[in-house]
């Protein structure tokens, strides 16, 4: 059973949580952008992305080997992807009105930056997942790895729901706008962030060798 993982699996939920927020908001933004009757050409620049997810690949393997040491082999990559989305979430409201072209009357948007921006969420995220899928592993004891692919599945489709879907229901009833939005959930990825820096331990390369 889970006995000895609640608090591991409750952990990694909440993470791969955070893993789809900024997912959703990519799909927010686009639907937006929608709105705005951009070009097809257009359309296309900001589908790409989510091409960070795809490619993931090509540098996961210097995220498994390329690590600090005392800080924690996964812990050296999640912690800083975590504050820079963070950071950017934070940031990024002071910008998107302008960059959604709201700042002026029939402005249009700023296709070129809003891609870069939310390219570089993708970008971060996906690293963040490559991390934090090796730490799953370790993390939880051997007999419960299998509710690692769970964990994931179900807190990046609710990160995913809660940014897209929970967003537009709140901007439908006035309750929260865009900027607000994103500077709350900038709050929880870096208070979210230093206390598992702080707090959660990151078993060292002699103690998974000895649980083995």
């Amino acid at each position: 059973g889970l006995e000895g993982d609640y608090l591991n699996v409750a952990i990694l939920l909440l993470l791969y949580t955070l893993q789809g927020v900024p997912l959703g908001l990519s799909q927010t933004m686009d639907l937006i952008l929608q709105e705005k009757k951009l070009s097809f050409d257009e359309q296309g620049v900001f589908s790409s992305v989510s091409w960070p997810y795809s490619l993931k690949i090509l540098w996961a393997p210097i995220v498994d080997t390329v690590f600090i040491r005392a800080f924690g082999r996964r812990k050296s990559w999640l912690v800083p992807t975590q504050l820079l989305i963070g950071a950017l979430l934070l940031l990024a409201p002071s910008y998107v009105t302008s960059l959604l072209g709201n700042d002026v009357e029939g402005g249009h948007p700023d296709v070129f930056r809003l891609t870069v921006l939310f390219f570089v969420f993708y970008l971060l995220a996906a690293t963040q997942d490559v991390a934090l899928d090796g730490w799953a592993v370790t993390m939880l004891a051997r007999r419960n790895i299998g509710y690692a692919s769970t964990c994931n599945a179900v807190g990046q489709t609710f990160g995913f729901f809660i940014a897209f879907t929970g967003y537009l229901g709140m901007q439908m009833y006035d309750l929260c706008d865009l900027e607000t939005f994103m500077y709350a959930w900038g709050v929880i990825f870096v208070v979210t962030t230093v206390a598992v820096a702080v707090f959660k331990h990151e078993k060292t390369e002699e103690e998974i060798r000895a649980a083995a």
